[in-house]
């Protein structure tokens, strides 16, 4: 069974550190059908006690030292002693980095078909903790919060054992409602001048010998929207398709049957317009209604004018928040510029922040009604993908550069993705003396909302001990943790899954390198140094990732992983050259900074190619890690 660990300050070390989880699952009779949990801690085995460690460096512990706290009254607690053998241990092998490291697994979290509903969660009337069997009961009547410590009313007739470690709790299906998928997708694509530019067909599609044949963007975006209708067509036919395109104007042809809707001149100005715009479209019919329809608009595009993405972003995601689980896949070439949400006239920097702020204001409307966003750009150009691919990171959507040749698949790998949950939102609870480390607070409480998630939809956490409140948690020999999950089903069943374990924890190096999961750590490393990265934390990012990986090394030098030293070498060079490039950035901008050019955000420099990587490094999962290594040879 895997352990927190609860730093101390040993004599020989300056500051303060924290060790890891290991698998955090229920016991076998809180699972539900024999499923897992698929929540993981990064935890050392073996120990009975808590203890500290070492701060992993000085500079990476100030980067993630939360806001003080203020200082409680001192109370005498009893450490276990340790052995001069195990301080010497401590010494010569100490952790590189802090590895208390929670990793979800969310899309398996929200799929809890067949299972039985639990017993309705009883919660802390101070902070919202469930009730479970961790809990100390007080008396027959009462029961304490384990995280805030309140003394709670105990339900009439309740008993603490009735309340599983695993607690699922399922409304019924709304009437009216079936399991088929009746969301909609919108294909939201630039028709714009530039479409016209060319492209070689590669000598393996050239069926016509030595010739060399030439293809415009437009040709082949046109022939991947009409591959993909095909491919609807035969999988989905009960899908509701929408085609809005983008230049100067915006025209939503909706599904095709009714004569499009033509947005230009001032109505492109107007926010509120272009959003009551959108949700008042009408709800598409199904595509084995309007196929034909839809491939004749499509085949009548062509090539013209501006690039309006910014309007037609916010149309087409006001018209999918109709429908929770709808998609919006976005297709561009070129910055956005027109006014509103231009990417091309940002040299001043209040116009690059009102654009900034304009996509992710929009981000949040979509997660607002669980639509999932998803950019596609051409590649060779600039499109400011910092920027517009929020609308994907905040969304659960793909961001990716294409290929004109490839967007059919790349559109299908997007149609491909199932989601199974909506309107989904965690909730995370650590014991008052802990803290979530990078999230910009200093609270032991972290809320999270996701939207809509797909099977394999991960969230990776980092948390530590408040330094000051070290002798409080040495007076305990477990700490509880509690994830809180709330969603939407696709027949519109409202879920609400509640885990929580008590988990020992343990100062001995040895036991917690033995103990690591390396899979959760490589995730998390992907994750977090892209996160601080896509924040304009270059600086901070690279620590990070490089302190993560001497971690990961110092685990590899185990004997239980000597048979995954093939996994590790892939890992290590698919991630190093990417590791190395924000080392040169990081470099750049504080080249520009000792000049005195202060006022510049980092991220404003990020190329198109860097803000893709980052982008995939945040949706790091075993999949998307198989494709960063495709991205780095």
């Amino acid at each position: 069974m895997g352990q927190i660990c609860a730093p101390r300050m040993p004599p020989d070390v300056s500051g303060p550190g924290s060790v890891p989880y290991d698998n955090f699952r229920p016991t076998e009779e809180s699972q539900p059908n024999n499923q897992t949990t698929d929540v993981y801690y990064e935890t050392p085995l073996d120990s009975e006690y808590p203890c500290a460690l070492q701060s992993p460096s000085p500079e990476l512990e100030r980067s993630k030292t939360p806001p003080p706290v203020p200082e409680r009254k001192k109370r005498t607690s009893l450490v276990p002693p340790t052995s001069p053998q195990l301080e010497e241990n401590k010494v010569k092998e100490q952790l590189q980095a802090n590895c208390n490291v929670l990793l979800l697994n969310l899309g398996k979290l929200v799929d809890i078909s067949g299972t039985a509903n639990s017993v309705k969660p009883t919660v802390c009337c101070r902070c919202s903790a469930a009730l479970s069997k961790v809990n100390p009961g007080l008396e027959n009547q009462t029961w304490c919060c384990a995280f805030c410590g309140c003394e709670n009313t105990m339900p009439a007739g309740a008993h603490i054992e009735n309340f599983t470690e695993d607690q699922i709790c399922l409304s019924d299906p709304l009437p009216g409602r079936t399991p088929d998928d009746d969301s909609i997708l919108i294909f939201c694509v630039d028709i714009s001048g530039s479409m016209s530019v060319t492209s070689e067909i590669e000598s393996e599609q050239n069926l016509n010998g030595n010739h060399a044949l030439y293809i415009t963007r437009m040709e082949a975006l046109k022939a991947g929207l009409l591959q993909s209708l095909d491919y609807l067509y035969n999988q989905h036919p009960k899908k509701r398709v929408v085609l809005i395109t983008f230049s100067d104007q915006v025209m939503i042809y909706g599904d095709g049957t009714s004569p499009p809707h033509i947005l230009d001149d001032t109505e492109l100005l107007d926010p509120d317009y272009l959003r009551s715009c959108g949700e008042t479209q009408p709800m598409p019919h199904t595509l084995e209604e309007t196929l034909t329809a839809l491939k004749s608009r499509i085949g009548s595009l062509y090539e013209m004018g501006a690039t309006a993405l910014g309007p037609a972003a916010l149309v087409s995601i006001a018209m999918a928040a109709q429908k929770p689980g709808s998609k919006v896949i976005i297709c561009t070439d070129g910055r956005a510029n027109t006014y509103l949400g231009n990417l091309d006239d940002i040299a001043e920097e209040h116009a690059y922040q009102s654009s900034r702020l304009f996509y992710s204001n929009l981000a949040n409307l979509a997660l607002q009604h669980s639509v999932v966003v998803s950019v596609l750009t051409i590649e060779r150009t600039d499109c400011r993908l910092h920027e517009l691919g929020q609308l994907a990171d905040k969304t659960g959507g793909k961001v990716n550069i294409v290929h004109p040749l490839n967007l059919a698949q790349e559109f299908q790998s997007i149609l491909e993705e199932e989601i199974n949950a909506t309107d989904v939102k965690v909730r995370v609870y650590l014991p008052s003396y802990m803290y979530f480390v990078f999230e910009g607070h200093s609270m032991p409480v972290l809320e999270r909302a996701i939207g809509s998630t797909t099977p394999d939809t991960v969230l990776s956490l980092e948390f530590d001990i408040h330094s000051t409140l070290i002798q409080d948690a040495l007076r305990h020999s477990q700490l509880p943790v509690q994830v809180q999950l709330t969603f939407c089903r696709q027949d519109g069943r409202r879920g609400h899954r509640i885990l929580t374990q008590r988990r020992p924890v343990t100062n001995d190096c040895l036991a917690a390198l033995e103990a690591l999961n390396m899979s959760v750590l490589q995730i998390h490393s992907a994750q977090i140094s892209a996160h601080l990265a896509m924040e304009g934390r270059v600086e901070e990012a690279t620590k990070v990732a490089l302190a993560l990986k001497g971690l990961i090394a110092q685990i590899m030098k185990h004997e239980k992983y000597e048979a995954s030293n093939d996994v590790y070498e892939e890992w290590e060079n698919t991630m190093s050259p990417i590791y190395e490039d924000l080392q040169v950035y990081g470099n750049s901008i504080k080249r520009q900074r000792e000049q005195g050019n202060t006022h510049v955000p980092a991220v404003k420099g990020f190329t198109d190619e860097m803000a893709n990587m980052m982008f995939h490094l945040k949706q790091a999962k075993n999949k998307v890690m198989k494709k960063l290594k495709h991205q780095a040879q």
